[in-house]
């Protein structure tokens, strides 16, 4: 199944029902995404969402924010789940932390991380890719805005396609990462999935 495909069949008692599928799909990218991007990546969230997928995402500025902004402005924080790499608030970005305890408050979830937010560099690092990989082994698959400074959702997309999991990039200005086992094909769905490409699995 694909992302975009949306929905499961269930076979129960001899019988075929249409069930909206429950599985959490992560959204993700660049920290630098314009805010002349934040619809786009709100309607994804949104499609997303009305095809029955919990929506999961990272709590840092851009895409992140973005995503956390329209699970906010339709009352649907329930349905998202935020992935930490800290251990409290204050480790979060100050542009996004009200926006975070917000999210909490109405109805989000939290996977806190390890990090105090005062390590050297090198451990910070190792928090945000642990906390990327926490976010793809819960994901069924994963949709990433990336552009020329996006070498954390690289790492990310890098995990999920090692994964095999459902793939789909958004490239803003910039080639789609270069990954021996996936070709990338062109979504042709158009709406809010216009210029997207999905990973096409090779081996």
């Amino acid at each position: 199944m694909s992302i975009v495909a949306g929905k499961k069949v269930a076979y129960q008692q001899g019988k075929v029902e249409v069930k909206q599928s429950i599985r959490s799909v992560g959204i993700i990218g660049t920290r630098t995404l314009g805010f002349h991007h934040a619809e786009k990546v709100g309607l994804v969230t949104e499609d997303l969402l009305g095809r029955g997928y919990h929506i999961a995402s990272g709590g840092a500025i851009g895409t992140d924010q973005f995503v956390i902004d329209r699970l906010l402005d339709l009352g649907r924080s329930h349905e998202g789940t935020v992935y930490a790499a800290w251990k409290h608030y204050p480790g979060f970005p100050i542009k996004v932390r009200a926006l975070v305890r917000e999210f909490k408050e109405k109805g989000g979830s939290i996977i806190w991380g390890q990090a105090e937010g005062k390590e050297p560099a090198f451990v910070l690092k190792t928090a945000y890719l642990s906390r990327n990989e926490r976010l793809v082994e819960a994901c069924y698959g994963l949709v990433a805005f990336i552009n020329g400074d996006s070498r954390g959702s690289i790492y990310t997309i890098k995990k999920a396609a090692k994964r095999h999991l459902p793939l789909v990039v958004f490239p803003i200005a910039c080639h789609l990462p270069e990954i021996t086992s996936v070709k990338w094909v062109p979504l042709r769905c158009g709406g809010c999935w216009e210029g997207a490409f999905k990973a096409a699995y090779l081996r």
